[in-house]
């Protein structure tokens, strides 16, 4: 049986649930790129776990912002005011999220006594919920609200 021209996006279920789909992979992605400059950086360098952590959100939030606008939330307006107001509310989401995690790391490496890399993993899963959550109705939900108008 040979099976051509399927789309993922016809299987009802993924269908459905395209959007979290696409942000759990980009998540997972965009964690690899924060878990990788962490590693790194802290490995390699032996820089302050805050500081280490900064470098690594940095990266991250750059390459998560345009998975998620290209891939996630499909987000197709690059005009200067849309751009601008994605990047502004994107970037500050991901400042409040980020001082959660430094708060936390901080507490978990530098007063617990934990091990850095555990508690980076683990705190990233609170960040991804937190992110989504913000992504979805904060960031990009002008672009929701115009493509369900237009329906």
């Amino acid at each position: 049986m040979k099976i051509t021209n399927v789309k993922i996006t016809n299987v009802p279920i993924i269908a459905k649930h395209r959007e979290a789909l696409a942000y759990l992979i980009c998540g997972v992605l965009t964690t690899a790129v924060s878990l990788l400059v962490f590693w790194l950086v802290y490995t390699l360098l032996g820089l302050h776990v805050v500081v280490t952590n900064t470098l690594a959100v940095i990266a991250a939030v750059i390459f998560a912002f345009f998975v998620n606008k290209i891939c996630v939330f499909r987000s197709e307006d690059w005009s200067p005011a849309t751009l601008g107001r994605e990047v502004l509310s994107f970037f500050s989401g991901r400042l409040a999220t980020y001082l959660l995690e430094t708060a936390l790391l901080f507490g978990l490496v530098r007063v617990a006594g934990l091990p850095a890399f555990w508690c980076k993993v683990g705190t990233n899963i609170l960040v991804l919920v937190g992110n989504f959550i913000i992504s979805k109705w904060l960031v990009f939900k002008k672009v929701e609200e115009e493509s369900n108008e237009s329906a």
